[in-house]
């Protein structure tokens, strides 16, 4: 089997992404055959003995990945030190070690995708590949037409420009204290949408995610998952 660059391997392996993997291994965290390892360029085979911080990495007998509806109150990660739920609580039958692939906060809902494929988390990621996420927002209040021509153009926050790629009113009425809207983005970062109308004067009192690339939430219902055929991935990435 051809030897993959240590980065390749460990993303392979379902850790994160490749950067990520490239992040952990500078950091003096991943040792192969007993010795710590900071070379990006070294090169793998699965044979080697490989371990981040003491514990050992292989690469996965079968790739997997799943669609999540996530409920409020869970937290992206696949181990929370301080014992509180995670999105790994929500997967009972799976044998599988997955990891989230991107980010929805402890208070926001809807699709989440976990998976122990390396490549398909950098590529739903990464900013290059401009993989596009769709959101419902409830607002309170209703957004001005003022805001929205603005949130539509786009404004700096955080030294970078954010601009939506489509952005729409959903519901609209006019004894109603709350509005819903909904918001295309091709970039992760954190909290960004929440930052975005804060920005404006609004606070966001519910975010849900229904969309990445084609692949939509649908029925799926909250707190359950369904594993991905290879046509769903196609969805995914398109």
């Amino acid at each position: 089997m051809e030897k993959k660059r240590i980065s390749v391997f460990l993303a392979h392996s379902g850790i994160a992404s490749r950067r990520a993997c490239e992040a952990i291994v500078l950091e003096g965290k991943v040792k192969v055959n007993g010795v710590v390892v900071r070379d990006l360029s070294m090169r793998l085979c699965p044979e080697d003995i490989v371990e981040i911080d003491g514990k050992p990495v292989n690469l996965p007998d079968e790739k997997i990945s799943v669609a999540l509806n996530k409920p409020i109150g869970y937290l992206c990660t696949a181990r929370d030190d301080f014992k509180r739920k995670t999105v790994m609580d929500l997967l009972p039958g799976l044998c599988q070690r997955l990891y989230p692939v991107g980010r929805l906060d402890c208070n926001s809902r809807g699709l989440l995708i976990l998976t122990n494929d390396g490549e398909l988390a950098y590529k739903i990621t990464h900013p290059s590949f401009k993989i596009p996420k769709t959101y419902l927002v409830k607002i309170k209040g209703i957004i001005s037409g003022k805001d929205f021509t603005a949130l539509s153009r786009g404004f700096e926050i955080e030294g970078r420009i954010f601009k939506p790629l489509e952005l729409e009113k959903t519901d609209k009425k006019e004894n109603s204290f709350d509005s819903f809207n909904k918001i295309k983005i091709a970039e992760g970062r954190k909290r960004i949408i929440r930052k975005a109308f804060a920005s404006l004067g609004y606070k966001v009192d519910d975010l849900k995610r229904v969309q990445i690339g084609n692949f939509k939430l649908g029925s799926l219902k909250e707190g359950t998952y369904k594993i991905l055929k290879a046509e769903d991935l196609e969805e995914l990435l398109s």
